[in-house]
């Protein structure tokens, strides 16, 4: 089966889920799901890591997947309310997903190309802390440290720009 053939009939079982979902045959969350793992599905159907192009479907698979565990986890009793922070860890987890499942396989590729997911996760993980902190009410507190945590990066992400010139430098 070709990949033209497999897409047609992604497409049309898409549109059927989509049509159930409208006439209300699908609760809303269980659509959720069932997108997510269609996407994951896609993902492994056309060859998973065999194409650096097959990302396209892995990213919404598990960006899906986090909203749906979200939205579960903040509908559940059990919980008592979860703090909106979690959202946006979910959502830094589901990039270092992809960049473990797909792009760090790639060795062939330049830099930007395998490890471009790791960006949007560090990113993620300090507005889960902004989030975080302001949704705790303690936020005045630790405002000041804020100021430290941009000084430490700056220099580690020297730091590391630093030692991985001379790495290179080693090795060519």
């Amino acid at each position: 089966m070709n990949k033209t053939t497999k897409g047609g009939i992604l497409l049309i079982i898409a549109g059927v889920l989509l049509l159930f979902n409208q006439l209300g045959a699908i609760p809303g969350q269980i659509f959720l799901y069932i997108l997510a793992f269609g996407f994951i599905a896609t993902y492994v159907l056309l060859g998973a890591r065999k194409e650096y192009g097959n990302v396209g479907f892995l990213i919404p698979g598990v960006v899906l997947l986090t909203i749906a565990i979200y939205d579960a986890a903040s509908k559940a009793e059990v919980f008592g309310g979860i703090n909106p922070a979690f959202f946006f860890i979910g959502l830094a987890l589901s990039f270092l997903a992809v960049f473990w499942a797909h792009t760090y396989w790639f060795k062939s590729s330049d830099h930007g190309d395998r490890f471009w997911p790791v960006y949007p996760t560090i990113g993620l993980l300090f507005v889960a802390a902004i989030v975080g902190l302001g949704t705790t009410g303690r936020w005045t507190e630790y405002l000041g440290m804020i100021n430290y945590l941009w000084i430490i990066a700056l220099i580690a992400v020297g730091g590391w720009l630093i030692y991985s010139s001379i790495r290179k430098n080693r090795t060519s």
